[in-house]
């Protein structure tokens, strides 16, 4: 009878401690599946703070672009600063250029220049700064011009697969990269990345290579350009953990045409009232002063009006109201501190070949002191979907880039009002133009001066 106790005894203790076990591989697992969901959290969240860096980059990239210049003499639009290449700790440190110069050098990589943008220092999750690196064409100095909405970026970028994003060689390069450098790894050419202020400005340091392709060495212009990661080994390893963010030609050339639309309907309204006498935010005069009317336009398809150099012809039509915006008026030459003016020193407009790429229209109300244009009477000119009354005196148009199918490389391609605008606007016979087209590519840009 005793042993049959023992024996349930025996029996319960066993089942304890088998429960006891289970508990215990329980407990464990949860420990670990904890564990790992810590570790997803950490990441996800490193991967959150370096995303917002790297955005917060972009956006002050494309807003230095947008905000660079509307006056003579002034920096361009469109123009992006040099990498910063100053030493760690160095006065000037976060700005852009080196102790050696302000120039950038034919590929410019280096650090984001985060005092010249007028940003934060912004850092990525493992408290390294951005690298950066400008398309030769876009950078802002040394300038190659012209730089306006057909100008391309000239940098290529490849996926994790090693597959062609972006080619700096054929016209879909990229204008910038920005870049989080990811932890320091032994990069695939065995060189290990050491961190320290005696390499702050190398990038071999900080940028890896995978797949042939080295991201601290690159070609403007080349199909040898960046790689985006995280790319892995056959066994697992990453051997690429740089994280990249790409500008596009359009990203930039979006608020810089609206920025020189802007622009050229302000010089149009300081024509009308005379400098200083005209409020750019009510489209109106300050005062009765002035011409009270405005320039008529040159002929669309006169070839005295092209180029990026100086233009010393390029006549206003007395039988036209659409075309380019004219060099020599009815009412005599642009005062000297018009960007419409003709002559390409200091003239961001005319240097830059933007006088091809903008369509001035004006009502026939308004090209002559004899007619009752500050009274908006007998206005026929429209602009669809405009921000205000759709009744204009004066529509800017830019023509964006080239579309598939539009030419814009000779002589007769430019005397083609169909190689610039599109839908509505490449009809321009019955004086109304739109915003925008549903259905069409589209990529037109126009600012009116309403009635």
């Amino acid at each position: 009878m005793m042993s049959n106790c023992n024996h349930k005894k025996q029996l319960r203790q066993k089942g304890f401690a088998l429960i006891t076990f289970v508990l215990v591989l329980l407990l464990a697992g949860t420990a670990v599946m904890f564990s790992l969901l810590d570790g997803n959290q950490v990441k996800v969240a490193q991967d959150k703070k370096t995303a917002l860096a790297l955005s917060e980059a972009k956006n002050a990239l494309i807003g230095f672009a947008a905000r660079s210049g509307v006056a003579v003499g002034a920096a361009r639009p469109g123009d992006l600063p040099c990498p910063d290449n100053y030493p760690s700790g160095h006065v000037n440190e976060g700005t852009s250029g080196s102790v050696f110069a302000t120039t950038c050098n034919g590929n410019a990589i280096g650090r984001l220049p985060w005092k010249t943008l007028g940003i934060a220092d912004l850092r990525d999750a493992n408290g390294d700064r951005l690298w950066y690196a400008v398309s030769n064409n876009f950078k802002n100095n040394p300038r190659v011009y012209p730089l306006n909405s057909d100008t391309l970026g000239t940098i290529s970028l490849r996926d994790s697969a090693g597959q062609l994003l972006n080619d700096g060689a054929s016209g879909s390069g990229l204008v910038a990269v920005i870049f989080s450098p990811g932890v320091p790894i032994v990069r695939q050419d065995e060189v290990p990345q050491v961190r320290e202020n005696a390499n702050f400005n190398n990038p071999i340091h900080y940028l890896d290579i995978a797949l042939g392709e080295d991201n601290q060495n690159f070609i403007n212009g080349n199909v040898d350009g960046f790689i985006s990661g995280i790319v892995k080994d056959v066994n697992g390893n990453v051997v690429l953990n740089d994280k990249v963010i790409a500008i596009t030609q359009r990203e930039i050339m979006t608020p810089v045409e609206k920025r020189v639309a802007a622009a050229v309907s302000n010089a149009l309204l300081d024509h009308y009232c005379q400098p200083d006498a005209a409020n750019y935010a009510t489209k109106n005069c300050t005062g009765n002063i002035g011409n009270q009317f405005y320039p008529r336009p040159a002929v669309f398809s006169d070839t005295s009006c092209f180029g990026a150099l100086s233009v010393l012809t390029c006549p206003s039509s007395i039988a036209e109201n659409r075309g380019r915006i004219a060099v020599t008026l009815d009412a005599g030459a642009w005062n000297a501190t018009s960007i419409l003016r003709g002559t390409a020193v200091n003239n961001w407009f005319q240097r830059n070949g933007w006088r091809e790429q903008t369509y001035y229209s004006v009502d026939v109300a308004c090209v002559s002191p004899a007619v009752n244009c500050g009274g908006g009477l007998g206005l026929s000119l429209t602009l669809n979907n405009a921000l205000n009354n759709p009744l204009s005196r004066v529509i800017v148009t830019m023509s964006g880039s080239s579309q598939i199918g539009q030419l814009r490389g000779t002589n007769p391609d430019k005397q083609n009002v169909l190689n610039y605008l599109e839908d509505e606007n490449a009809v321009p016979l019955d004086d109304v133009f739109t915003r925008a087209a549903a259905g069409v590519a589209f990529n037109d840009y126009s600012v009116n001066i309403p009635q």
